[in-house]
Parts: C-alpha cells; structure tokens; sequence
C-alpha cells in the first residue's frame, strides 16, 4: 500500500487511530487535512508531530512504561505512516485485561511471572498499539507479522526460532483468528530450560495446546547434533543466550555478559533449520533471534527459505550481522520491507557485539510466494 493509493483523509484518521488510540476530533483533523492537502507538511512529518504530542506521552505513561531513546525511534522508524493502517484490519479485537498478565492490543497475553522485573507495572493491563514500540519490540516487527497472517489463505503456520516465552507464535495465533482462520500450524524452538518452561506455559495461557503443535526444547544450527548451553539462575532477567561450540571465540565473546554462569551448562539438542522448515510446505511467517547467529542458520538453509516461507523477520544484534543478512537475502531475491539497523555506540571493546546498544530487526518478504 503506497501513499498514492491513500488519500489524506484516510491518512489523518488512521495516524489518530493508531498513534492516539481515538478518532480525530473536528479541529485536529481539519488542521492536518489542511496542511497535508497544500503540501506543508508530509504523512511522515505528521507523524512525528503526533508522536511528540503531549496526549501521546500522556498515554504512555498511563500504561506505566517508558519508551527508551524516543527520538531514535521517531528518526528512524523503519516504516512510513501509511503502513500504519495495517493496524486497521486487526481493529475489530476486543482484548480484556486479566490479572497477572499484560494483554497485547491483539488479544494474545503473556504472564507477569514469566517476564523482567520491569513489566510488573503492566500486569492486568491491556497494551496499546505498539507505535513505535511496545516493552519488547517495535513497531516494524508487528508490522512484519500481520502482513503475514493477512496474505494467509486459509491456513496459518508461523515458526518462532530462538522462541523465549513464545511471543510471537501467540500474537500470530492470536491475529489470524481474527481473521477467522482457526487453521494454525505452529512451531517454536528454544534452547534456553528455563525459558523453555515459560514457552510451555505460554502456550497454555493462549489456549494453543490443541493446535498442530511442535515445541522444542533445543538449539537451532545449521545441522543436528548436540551443544552446551549456559544454565542461567534467572532466566526472566537475563539477556538472550546462546549455545556455546568449542573453539568458537564469538561465542565465548558473546555469552561473556553472563560471567560465572557460564560454567555451569547443560547439553542440549541442536536441530537443523532446514529440517524445521521441510517439515511442511509452506510456513507464512517465521521469526528468527538466535542473539548473533542469525546470518550463518539463514545462510545455512537459504534454499529451503526461498521455497517455503512467505515473510522472514529477523532480529539483529551488530552492524556486521545487519549488513551480512542485507546482502544474503537481497542476493537470494528477497525484498526488504522494513528495517531498523542495531544501534552501536563507539569504544575501546575488542569485540562488535559487545559495542550494542539496542538490537535491530528486519522484515523480510519472499516474492515468490
């Protein structure tokens, strides 16, 4: 959908909508319609006004949340303000609170006690559009998904790599049936045990457990076999894991942050990604973060992406990894339809991903599906 196909009318009420959770009233809608239709300002120009509104701060901090680094994500967004009325085909849900969980906008909810410390405040909450962000993601990741469950036909099936407490395979499930597809194929994989818990419980708490269900307790690679991971005592606070290879500096690097924890591991399965995504013919939607691999696992089964899987949103975590999934996906002739590059900050650290400040994402659409 291009701003073409929009007209400016259309464009002031959906960036209300989605942006201040509320229709415009006459004297703001007039303001907007008149400074789109003479050109003084743009859809995106708009957007940003609305974002640095003093309603839209007020409606954040209602929810008991921050947005960390704002003006990052009004600079970049990753997406233009006529995407946004993607959220309109999803309007029609009706989510109710329930205590101990936070509620997505969408319908799917996830339990407090599986979650960071800092989500507590949104326990027996429902979360509003996550414009720019929600507490977990931002916007272009949502953005990524629904366009998935809206080209399904029929049927869905998403795969979630690198799953954690399964957020993406609930809100998928969640976004599909209302669009009236009860049809769900749903595959997740983590490595983590005790994230793993959480996925299970997940699953249950979303009313899932009755679908064409895998949940795997295991790493993903490039072919099966078996890895160490680190046993980590808190698995709701600390950071993404992966599994560590011997001999493999980069992962030694990576999992430094977790200290002495990391002499404690436990053995863990690895599966091929290949044989995941053959184990049916076609997958809608598939999100990958597997904290730094990325590139390598799509690399690894490149061939058996291009031929079964429709949209690929991928979560970033360095520079180098962004810029190594740019060239491999746009030479494997995929489009990238939004993007956020992994934001770093300069200094004397030996290692790339150690400079990371805040991971990036990737959206993915497959043109030959």
């Amino acid at each position: 959908m291009t701003t073409d196909e929009i007209d400016n009318p259309t464009i002031v009420r959906t960036l209300y909508k989605a942006l201040l959770n509320r229709d415009p009233d006459p004297a703001g809608f007039a303001h907007y319609l008149s400074m789109l239709d003479s050109g003084q300002t743009t859809p995106h120009e708009a957007a940003l006004d609305c974002v640095g509104s003093t309603e839209f701060l007020q409606q954040i901090h209602r929810m008991g949340w921050e947005i960390i680094s704002r003006t990052d994500y009004r600079l970049y967004a990753g997406y233009k303000p006529e995407d946004l009325a993607v959220f309109d085909h999803f309007s029609h849900a009706q989510p109710h609170p329930r205590n101990g969980f936070l509620t997505e906008f969408i319908g799917s909810r996830a339990r407090i006690t599986s979650l960071w410390d800092e989500c507590r405040v949104l326990e027996g909450k429902v979360l509003p559009l996550p414009i720019p962000c929600d507490y977990q993601s931002d916007v272009i990741e949502w953005l990524g998904m629904l366009k998935a469950v809206l080209a399904a036909n029929g049927s869905f099936a998403a795969m979630e790599l690198g799953a954690g407490h399964g957020p993406w395979i609930a809100a998928s499930a969640a976004a599909a049936r209302l669009r009236g597809i009860n049809q769900l194929s749903l595959c997740a994989v983590e490595g983590d045990p005790g994230r793993f818990a959480f996925l299970q419980q997940n699953i249950e708490d979303n009313d899932l457990t009755t679908q064409d269900l895998i949940l795997l307790h295991a790493a993903v690679g490039i072919a099966d076999g078996s890895a160490r991971w680190p046993r980590v005592p808190d698995p709701r606070n600390a950071g993404g894991a992966r599994p560590f290879r011997d001999g493999n500096l980069e992962d030694e690097a990576y999992l430094a942050y977790l200290g002495d924890w990391t002499r404690d591991r436990v053995e863990v399965e690895v599966v091929s990604a290949s044989r995941l995504l053959l184990s049916r013919p076609s997958w809608d939607f598939v999100h990958i973060d597997v904290q730094g691999t990325e590139a390598e696992l799509c690399r690894g089964c490149l061939s058996v992406l291009s031929e079964r899987v429709r949209y690929l949103v991928v979560g970033t975590h360095s520079r180098k990894l962004d810029g190594e999934l740019i060239e491999l996906l746009l030479t494997g002739g995929w489009r990238l339809e939004h993007e956020r590059p992994a934001r770093m900050i300069c200094g004397s650290a030996a290692s790339m991903i150690t400079l990371t400040t805040h991971d990036g994402t990737q959206v993915w659409r497959n043109p030959r599906l």
